[in-house]
């Protein structure tokens, strides 16, 4: 069973989710806090493998108590964020939470919003809430701590020459976007390709994702444009409800399209569209980097990249907050290379030539 702590200031909310949750015989619901120092207190004692908690609450914020769970005992936390509270959603991921959900209004609750939100608590928690990712160290909580003693990833020896790729492109899912930061933080203002992202995100929040990875990585991110041309070193991220693909290469460059065609297993914009169109137009130039999430989206894409001489890296399951994505590539035969998240933006740095 999934131990479930519902937060929400909210007596309604509340009860809806328990009621609605409580119907899957997956679930069982562990307890409720109506402000944040409940919430830790009732971790406390609860011990639950999952937290959904609000952000704006009477006390202590969700974010404050994010950061305190996750110092004191660790669990899988999912945030609830409207579109006005989005980027203290982002902060709360950075504070350690693995998910962020938009929160429907209270006539907006429909089987579809259950389907997935239900898909995404049994997702977080398949390898426990003890789990590699949940781990702590001194100074606050870090998931993609490089342990001590690790190998150092300049010492791998590269398959290709240097200067062969040219173009960048990521694919993402649950747990993806402190990944997707922790990338572009390592790749560096300095990297020389265009970087195309997919990120499965919720509606309304796209723009304020763009904006935030910009903010705290020190990198150019922007939402991508329908024939839009790409520059070097920027980030352009899929806008929400439409799939992102590259369009063109010629000598001038690549150019991006936005296609506005119907979801590939609910998701819409899907990885798999990225990386198909990657493989076409890019071929060998690619380089495709698949993160954390749940299913198989972006699997059949690397093969496509893979097979037309690209090179793709999937991230290791020792830093996968959901290891689906990356494990379905794996299993295709479709990653060139294995990597732990902290290991992955050096990779690709040495693999554009840089230190």
């Amino acid at each position: 069973m999934i131990r479930v702590l519902v937060v929400d200031d909210s007596a309604v909310i509340r009860t809806l989710l328990k009621r609605s949750l409580a119907k899957d015989p997956r679930i069982e619901i562990v307890g409720e806090a109506y402000d944040g120092e409940g919430a830790i207190e009732q971790n406390r004692l609860l011990k639950p493998d999952v937290i959904t908690m609000d952000i704006y609450m009477p006390v202590m914020d969700g974010i404050e108590a994010t950061k305190r769970i996750m110092q004191e005992s660790p669990a899988a936390i999912m945030i609830f964020s409207t579109e006005d509270s989005a980027r203290m959603g982002y902060a709360a991921l950075e504070a350690g939470a693995v998910d962020m959900l938009k929160k429907p209004d209270l006539t907006h609750f429909s089987p579809d919003f259950y389907r997935s939100f239900i898909e995404r608590i049994v997702a977080v928690t398949e390898r426990g809430h003890k789990s590699p990712v949940f781990a702590k160290r001194v100074g606050g909580f870090s998931p993609f701590a490089k342990p001590a003693g690790a190998p150092v990833v300049s010492k791998i020896a590269l398959p290709v020459a240097k200067g062969d790729r040219d173009i960048l492109v990521i694919g993402a899912s649950t747990g993806g976007p402190v990944a997707v930061q922790q990338v572009l933080s390592g790749i560096g203002r300095d990297f020389p390709y265009p970087i195309l992202i997919t990120q499965h995100i919720d509606s309304s929040f796209d723009g304020h994702y763009a904006s935030w990875l910009s903010d705290t990585t020190g990198m150019k991110v922007t939402l991508a444009q329908d024939k839009g041309r790409l520059v070097p070193g920027t980030v352009y991220v899929a806008p929400a409800n439409y799939h992102l693909v590259l369009g063109s290469r010629t000598s001038a460059g690549y150019t991006t399209r936005l296609v506005d065609e119907p979801p590939i297993n609910y998701l819409k914009p899907a990885v798999d569209y990225l990386f198909k169109s990657a493989a076409q137009v890019a071929g060998s130039h690619c380089i495709a980097v698949l993160l954390t999430g749940m299913g198989r989206d972006g699997a059949a894409g690397c093969a496509d990249i893979h097979k037309n001489g690209g090179f793709t890296i999937a991230e290791a399951e020792e830093t996968c907050v959901v290891f689906g994505m990356p494990k379905a590539a794996i299993d295709l035969g479709a990653a060139s290379s294995v990597l732990p998240l902290y290991d992955i933006a050096p990779y690709v740095r040495k693999m554009a030539g840089l230190n």
